[in-house]
């Protein structure tokens, strides 16, 4: 009988304050989440996620595996959208997912976004997983270089993530043999640590050594992001019941709160890194006798109310210049693509965003963004492949620069040009294998 012996391990990194990234591992359940939206929400996101897979967490006997991992994705999905909907500031929060069940013959594996999952079988390590990411997308299609990806300055433009709107995942069986070694990383380890020294560190030790260790080359990288780490070994052990399993589960991350830095390498980084989290300390400033108060004491009630009304004034401020900072892609009710500014809220029966572009692709595939279409035909769902057509609700909000790169991935999938028959027909069908053009 086959069963998991497996291993957790989870650091903020030396850069971010706190820790979003949520592992958990289990007899026939791992999974890591890398959560995203700061202010906490990101937490709150991988948390949620990670709380509601680790029901699966049972044997699964001959269920499909591959489909309660997607139905209790999807739930956890909802309950970040419902969560969105009670917390404005939430909005923007969300998680990618890796997630494997164990049956005691094979893995059914789930995944969206840009979090890893690599095999090392007969000392060859391989990546299960592929990114969900612009620069992925770019290197698949011959674009890209791989070895520039790290380098790219849109690398980490993730194309899909659970944030409350439909996603689908991708979902894959894959045999389970004695002797595989399986890891589940965020991209905290992916980026700074190269595949070569994942695999050799992978190739030693017990799962609890690899995580360690593997924490630790990520800090000695510079650790700059949190880093999680789930490593399980699949072993023969005596015993035809796959159903009884005696290991307990084990988490990391957020899941477990706040964790010391006293086992963090002694690296120039790391040392920095301490010192600049290191609170300051104040000198008392003398006492100095004060004459009798003679003023009235209205002074200070106006100066508190003065100040108060300075620093709404000032978070107002601030909070008109991120949401004009801010776009994201969007449909019209004429289901054209076009590109929204600001952020894709409503708050006291106003909308927090406004028309800005709509985009419009000519016959060749060349896409432009303008105040309205007058030369080219506007760019609409039904011009994607029938697949693509619900990611539109998926793409991240972000920069300007972020929605163009986002828009033109979207027109270099756009369907090819139908072409007309001398009958006035076409010869091919409009909005299933080709989008039609002026």
């Amino acid at each position: 009988m086959l069963k998991l012996d497996y291993a957790v391990a989870s650091d903020r990194g030396l850069v971010r304050s706190n820790n979003e990234d949520s592992a958990y591992a289990g007899p026939y359940l791992l999974a890591l989440a890398d959560g995203m939206g700061g202010h906490a929400a990101g937490e709150i996101a991988s948390q949620l996620m990670i709380n509601h897979l680790r029901a699966l967490d049972t044997y699964p006997g001959d269920n499909d595996m591959l489909a309660l991992l997607g139905m209790v994705a999807d739930e956890a999905n909802a309950a970040l959208a419902e969560g969105i909907r009670e917390d404005a500031t939430r909005d923007g929060m969300g998680t990618t997912l890796t997630a494997f069940m164990f049956n005691g013959r094979e893995l059914g594996m789930c995944h969206v976004g840009d979090s890893r999952a690599y095999l090392l079988r007969d000392g060859q390590l391989t990546q299960l997983t592929v990114d969900d990411t612009f620069v992925q997308s770019l290197v698949a299609e011959g674009k890209l270089d791989p070895e520039d990806v790290s380098t790219h300055p849109q690398r980490s433009l993730i194309l899909k993530a659970y944030t409350g709107h439909p996603v689908q995942p991708t979902l894959q069986n894959i045999p389970a043999l004695a002797g595989d070694r399986l890891l589940l990383c965020s991209d905290g380890l992916s980026d700074p640590v190269t595949h070569s020294t994942i695999e050799e560190t992978m190739r030693t030790g017990t799962p609890q050594d690899a995580t360690r260790r593997l924490v630790e080359l990520a800090l000695r990288s510079g650790g700059p992001d949190n880093v999680t780490v789930v490593i399980a070994d699949i072993v023969e052990v005596d015993g035809d019941d796959p159903s009884v399993v005696g290991t307990a589960p084990v988490t990391a991350g957020a899941l477990n709160g706040e964790q010391p830095d006293d086992a963090r390498p002694d690296t120039a980084a790391s040392r920095a890194a301490a010192i600049s989290r290191q609170p300051k300390s104040i000198e008392p400033v003398p006492e100095i006798a004060q004459p009798p108060e003679k003023t009235s004491r209205k002074l200070p009630v106006l100066v508190v109310a003065l100040v108060v009304l300075i620093g709404l004034v000032a978070a107002g401020w601030w909070g008109y210049t991120r949401i004009q900072a801010t776009y994201f892609v969007t449909t019209t009710t004429e289901d054209t693509i076009a590109v929204e500014q600001g952020v894709d809220y409503r708050i006291f029966g106003f909308d927090l965003h406004e028309p800005y572009k709509v985009a419009c692709i000519d016959r060749n595939g060349q896409l432009t963004l303008v105040d309205n279409c007058t030369t080219d035909p506007p760019f609409t769902l039904d011009d994607l492949p029938e697949n693509l057509r619900g990611s539109i609700q998926d793409l991240p909000s972000g920069s300007y620069d972020d929605v163009q790169a986002q828009m033109q991935r979207l027109a270099q999938q756009a369907l090819p040009a139908c072409v007309s028959t001398q009958e006035g027909g076409f010869r091919d069908r409009p909005g299933v294998n080709c989008r039609e053009v002026s």
